[in-house]
């Protein structure tokens, strides 16, 4: 998944940051601090309503939940800008198609 070598090309300090992200989301199976983890909605378009986003300053992974209490990482950026740009969510909608068309599965909400 293209989000891992993101991971993987971020600061030492940063993938510790978002370690500790993804750990909380492990361990209470939510993250109510909007400004750490947010569902996109209807910005996303309608096909990425289900969208889920990481933030760590200006770092921003993109996902979304599957069956068995999972969460899938697609994308990840820089943020530069107030709003997450379009051609971001878009690559991480067709990224999880791709999965899942790889996967046999019909999709992820559950």
């Amino acid at each position: 998944m293209p989000a891992r070598e993101f991971y993987l090309r971020l600061g030492k300090g940063d993938q510790a940051k978002v370690m500790a992200l993804f750990q909380r989301l492990a361990d209470f199976g939510q993250i109510s601090n909007r400004e750490k983890f947010k569902q996109l909605g209807p910005k996303a378009g309608p096909k990425g309503r289900g969208l889920w986003e990481f933030k760590s300053g200006q770092i921003r992974l993109i996902g979304d939940f599957r069956p068995g209490s999972r969460f899938l990482v697609a994308h990840g950026t820089v943020k530069k800008a107030d709003d997450l740009p379009k051609p971001d969510i878009e690559k991480a909608i067709r990224i999880l198609a791709e999965h899942d068309a790889r996967e046999g599965q019909g999709g992820g909400k559950s």
